[in-house]
């Protein structure tokens, strides 16, 4: 179930995308939801797991929020600069009341963090997320896979739901950087969008 609008402060209000409307954004989160929940199916945990999940420019949670629903003993933990990169208007206050309207403060935290500024190799996550983030970072991009690679354990997972850019100049990076990488056609949401599945860090 997708969370409509923010019909009222009783409502989670996960926000508007630049250069789209509110609804427009509501019908783009749903597509989202199918697609992270597809490819969330496809990880070798079960749903009874429980795995510890970062999300990377969590915005105002609604990643977080899908994953924390697919795993109902799962602990998130999201990050994010909260400045507007990507979403107007995220705050760190509206993503953590989102959570208690919700009723996920328990099992997923927000704080603000910076992917090339912050360390989280000792924090053994078992699945790293985000979405809608990496093009912000322009060339930058390639120093986060970088640094994801360091973080992330032979067990642990990530997944990555982007467009903006052309995934052909980030393959032989990342090849260089993990043993397995899945690149999810996301054509429901456009033609670019993609869902990035990396595993297996090279050490």
């Amino acid at each position: 179930m997708v969370v409509k609008g923010p019909a009222n402060k009783n409502q989670p209000d996960f926000g508007r995308y630049h250069h789209s409307t509110q609804r427009g954004s509501e019908k783009i989160r749903e597509k989202i939801e199918v697609l992270f929940t597809e490819a969330l199916g496809d990880l070798p945990f079960s749903r009874d797991d429980e795995p510890r999940i970062l999300d990377i420019g969590c915005g105002l949670g609604f990643l977080s929020w899908i994953c924390a629903k697919y795993y109902p003993n799962g602990m998130i933990r999201g990050i994010d600069t909260f400045q507007h990169a990507s979403l107007k208007n995220s705050i760190l206050e509206r993503a953590k009341n989102n959570m208690k309207i919700l009723g996920f403060s328990e099992r997923i935290r927000f704080q603000k963090g910076d992917i090339f500024r912050s360390d989280y190799s000792k924090r053994k996550f078992n699945l790293f997320v985000s979405n809608l983030v990496f093009h912000n970072f322009g060339r930058r991009r390639f120093n986060a896979y970088e640094r994801l690679a360091q973080w992330a354990t032979p067990k642990s997972y990530i997944a990555l739901g982007d467009l903006f850019f052309d995934y052909k100049k980030d393959l032989k990076l990342l090849t260089s950087l993990f043993d397995s990488v899945q690149v999810r056609p996301g054509s429901i949401i456009d033609r670019a969008y993609k869902i990035l599945v990396l595993s297996e860090p090279k050490k």
